[in-house]
């Protein structure tokens, strides 16, 4: 990724270039993936029963 395509995700994600300042490029990366899988629709979600399984 380069400098030109960082700062279009970052616009994209609502990120301003003072924020930058304040956030590792680790955090923004994850931000990325996140915003990324936003519309992902899980086929299997947990119940409270999976969960109290583990």
């Amino acid at each position: 990724m380069n400098a030109a395509l960082y700062a279009l995700r970052c616009v994209q994600c609502g990120i301003s270039i003072g924020d930058l300042e304040h956030l590792s490029i680790g955090l923004v990366y994850d931000m990325f993936t996140e915003a990324a899988n936003d519309d992902y629709d899980y086929p299997v979600k947990a119940t409270q029963e999976d969960i109290d399984r583990l």
